[in-house]
C-alpha cells in the first residue's frame, strides 16, 4: 500500500512539473491568409461623399485573390495564372480591428487607407475611397467595397 501512495505521489509530481503548452486562440478572425475576391461595389459619392446611387456590384472570376501575411505585406492576384507578374503587392499596417493602410510597391506616394466592414473566420469586407472627377469637372469620389472569402 505503501509503495502505491509513493507511486502515485511521484507519478502527481512529475505530471505538476510538466510544461503547459498554450493553444492560440483560432475563433479570433485575423486578415492573414488568403482570400478569394468574391465581388467589389462601386459606389459613386458626390463631394461631401453622400452616395449618389446605391452602385454597382461586379463578380470576380474565382482566380482573383488577396492574401496577407505575418510579415505585414500583401499580393493582389487578377490573373489566371499568379506567375504571370500581373499582381499587386505591397505593406499594409493595420490600426486597431477597424482599419488598415495598403501601401502599393508599384505606388508607394498613395496609401489606400482602407476601413474594415466585416472580418470573421470565413468572411472578410473593406472599404476604400478614391477621389476622381466626373464628366471631367465635377469632384466626386468612388467607394470601393470588397467582398472577400476564405
Amino acid at each position: 500500500m505503501r509503495t502505491l501512495v509513493i507511486s502515485l505521489t511521484i507519478a502527481a509530481l512529475l505530471l505538476a512539473c510538466h510544461k503547459k503548452h498554450e493553444v492560440a486562440d483560432l475563433s479570433t478572425p485575423s486578415m492573414v491568409g488568403k482570400w478569394t475576391i468574391n465581388s467589389v461595389t462601386v459606389v459613386p459619392l458626390d463631394s461631401t461623399a453622400t452616395p449618389i446611387n446605391s452602385g454597382t456590384t461586379y463578380p470576380e472570376p474565382s482566380y482573383y485573390y488577396f492574401t496577407f501575411t505575418t510579415a505585414h505585406t500583401w499580393l493582389e492576384n487578377l490573373a489566371p495564372d499568379p506567375a504571370s507578374g500581373l499582381e499587386e503587392s505591397g505593406t499594409y499596417q493595420l490600426h486597431g480591428d477597424t482599419s488598415f493602410t495598403l501601401t502599393n510597391t508599384n505606388a508607394p506616394a498613395k496609401a489606400a487607407e482602407c476601413r474594415i466592414d466585416t472580418l470573421t473566420n470565413a468572411q472578410f469586407v473593406f472599404t476604400y475611397q478614391r477621389s476622381t472627377l466626373y464628366n471631367g469637372i465635377t469632384p466626386g469620389y468612388l467607394e470601393y467595397i470588397f467582398h472577400l472569402a476564405k
